[in-house]
C-alpha cells in the first residue's frame, strides 16, 4: 500500500518545491550613478523612524524595536542601513506604512549608495 502512495507523494512534493525554495524579495535596484544620494541629515524619513529607533528611547517606549537598531545618529544608521532598507522595501517598517514614496526613495538611495554623512 505504501508503494502505491509514493508516486502521488512525490508528485505533490515536486509541486511544492518551487514555493519552498523561493528566496526573499531583494531590495530595490538603485543605480547610484543616476540618482541624487542624500546625506544622512537630509534623509527626512529618519524622523519617522526615531520615534522607536532612537538611542534615547528605551523599554516599552521602543514599541518592540530591537535595542541597538537606531537611526538617530549617523554611525547607528549606517550600521543598520541594509536591514532598515530591506524592512522598508518589504513593507514591514514602519508598522502600518506611513512613508511616502519620496521618503522610501531617500532611504533606498542613501543605504544603497555608500551612506554619505
Amino acid at each position: 500500500m505504501t508503494l502505491l502512495r509514493l508516486p502521488l507523494a512525490l508528485l505533490f512534493s515536486a509541486l511544492l518545491l518551487p514555493a519552498c525554495g523561493e528566496e526573499a524579495e531583494e531590495g530595490p535596484n538603485v543605480d547610484c550613478g543616476a540618482v541624487t544620494t542624500p546625506k544622512f541629515a537630509e534623509v527626512t524619513a529618519f524622523a519617522k523612524c526615531t520615534g522607536c529607533h532612537s538611542t534615547a528611547v528605551t523599554g516599552a517606549a521602543r514599541a518592540g524595536a530591537p535595542a541597538g537598531i537606531n537611526y538617530d545618529t549617523y554611525d547607528a544608521a549606517k550600521a543598520n542601513a541594509p536591514k532598515g532598507m530591506d524592512e522598508v522595501y518589504e513593507g514591514a517598517m514602519p508598522p502600518g506604512g506611513g512613508l511616502t514614496e519620496a521618503e522610501k526613495t531617500q532611504i533606498y538611495n542613501w543605504a544603497s549608495c555608500d551612506t554619505p554623512q
